[in-house]
């Protein structure tokens, strides 16, 4: 957290001292939410980053909203409360990036009037789009693969901004965003964490970030590709984030069950949790990724030269199940990956592409993580070389049986010059469990409803 920051909302140098300034003042037993009811003393979202738990505790480490006023927590349970929670400081009365505490109760749908009405795709269509005209204007047998422009592109660019400003809700710096229960959940659109710092988020179900007007690409992969807009959850220049026992789906409409436009199946999602943009110190924990196709990015580009030297991400202690890819993608960064589950089958209906991905210029250190896979899924397809050259892995099994994934990657791609060598030695860490209880004890507490 930077000075300017830390001394505009007032936080003491670590979140341990202001909590216990709190306890010592007796405020931790009573902080209550806007509605009067007193919260327990061991209130999770008082709890802070634990001091050697993967990249995010580096530098001041992250505490998100411990050090809030009682008058700064509050329990919401609509949108139109959680955008109100989130706005504190922005509109005066506060001093900005106060730090805050937003507990979430039920469900929280981000895709809805001001009257908790949902909204769907003829809410946010601009009169000019229509999506028939759209597929006949640009099918690739006439528009070819020059890029899509004109009158009915512009129109879903409209349509595309009209659900943008409704479905993304801005998460504020000092900020720690928690589910109350088992089944608190956000659906229908995304928490962005943009140029913010010291942010935490747990124990939420997140659902269906549903694009209604997904682009199409003719140049994106040989025949064109549909892109979509919405992560559940998105980094984009954040520092000092803590993701945690959060569950990610696409709920009831996975992508799979999408429509086939322009020769390819349509694509409503995009990422779960995505991390780019020079987003740097973040740990990402015991959440559930499921049923899904690109699951984690870290780092958007090849081209975007200012991350190297940044995107600094733990992932431990995650399950990733029926999903087909991402888990993590990863570019430029410095990513420990450690003591995660992963279910990969190869069948219908979303099949298996890879897990983690070594792409350009990253250092990947990967040791103790668990496949489960099924009979056709070969170690070989387990890491997958996107331009990348370096690589570390060790005490990995696939299937119960030790696997030397560096090996592995070598054999897939035996002209390309690979290392070992990754450049650095993770520090940040917790004990890490041996490979043989990873499984039992990611599937015991991973994901949302299990603090």
């Amino acid at each position: 957290m930077n000075q300017s920051l830390r001394r505009a909302a007032g936080v003491l140098p670590r979140a341990r001292a202001g909590v216990l300034a709190l306890i010592a003042a007796g405020l931790l037993a009573a902080c209550a939410s806007p509605g009067g009811t007193p919260s327990a003393a061991t209130d999770l979202g008082r709890e802070t980053l634990a001091a050697d738990d993967g990249w995010a505790a580096a530098e001041s480490g992250t505490w998100g909203g411990a050090d809030a006023r009682p008058e700064h927590v509050y329990e919401v349970r609509n949108r139109a409360e959680l955008v109100a929670a989130l706005a504190l400081g922005q509109a005066g009365g506060a001093p900005s990036n106060s730090p805050k505490i937003v507990k979430v109760r039920g469900t929280i749908d981000l895709s809805v009037d001001d009257a908790n009405r949902p909204l769907g795709y003829a809410d946010y269509r601009d009169p000019a789009f229509d999506f028939d005209a759209y597929l006949k204007a640009y099918d690739p047998a006439t528009w070819g693969k020059k890029p899509v422009e004109g009158p009915l592109e512009e129109a879903r660019k409209r349509s595309a901004q009209r659900q943008a400003a409704r479905t993304t809700i801005r998460v504020p710096s000092n900020t720690t965003i928690v589910g109350v229960g088992r089944d608190a959940r956000i659906v229908h659109g995304m928490l962005l964490l943009e140029k913010v710092e010291n942010v935490i988020v747990r124990n939420i179900h997140f659902e269906d970030a549903y694009d209604h007007f997904p682009a199409w690409d003719p140049k994106d992969n040989a025949g064109g590709e549909w892109n979509s807009e919405y992560d559940n959850v998105s980094l984009r220049g954040a520092t000092n984030v803590w993701i945690d026992h959060c569950t990610f789906s696409d709920g009831a409409r996975p992508d799979h069950t999408a429509r086939t436009a322009l020769g390819r199946r349509m694509q409503h999602h995009d990422g779960q949790l995505d991390i780019t943009l020079q987003s740097n110190h973040v740990t990402v924990s015991w959440n559930h990724f499921r049923d899904h196709d690109k699951t984690n990015l870290v780092g958007g580009s090849d081209s975007i030269k200012a991350d190297d030297g940044k995107l600094k991400v733990t992932f431990h202690h995650n399950l990733w199940e029926g999903t087909k890819e991402r888990a993590p993608r990863v570019r430029y960064g410095e990513v420990h990956v450690y003591n995660n589950l992963y279910v990969a089958d190869s069948r219908p209906p979303m099949g298996y592409g890879y897990s983690i991905g070594v792409g350009f210029n990253s250092r990947v250190f990967s040791e103790n993580n668990v496949w489960e896979a099924s009979p056709d899924v070969r170690a070989t397809a387990l890491v997958k070389l996107w331009k990348g050259s370096t690589f570390f892995d060790r005490g990995s099994l696939l299937n119960g049986r030790p696997v030397d994934l560096f090996a592995s990657l070598q054999e897939a791609n035996p002209t390309a010059t690979l290392s070992r060598e990754v450049g650095w030695q993770p520090r940040l860490h917790g004990k890490i469990d041996d490979a043989a209880d990873v499984a039992r004890r990611v599937r015991a507490s991973a994901g949302a409803g299990r603090l």
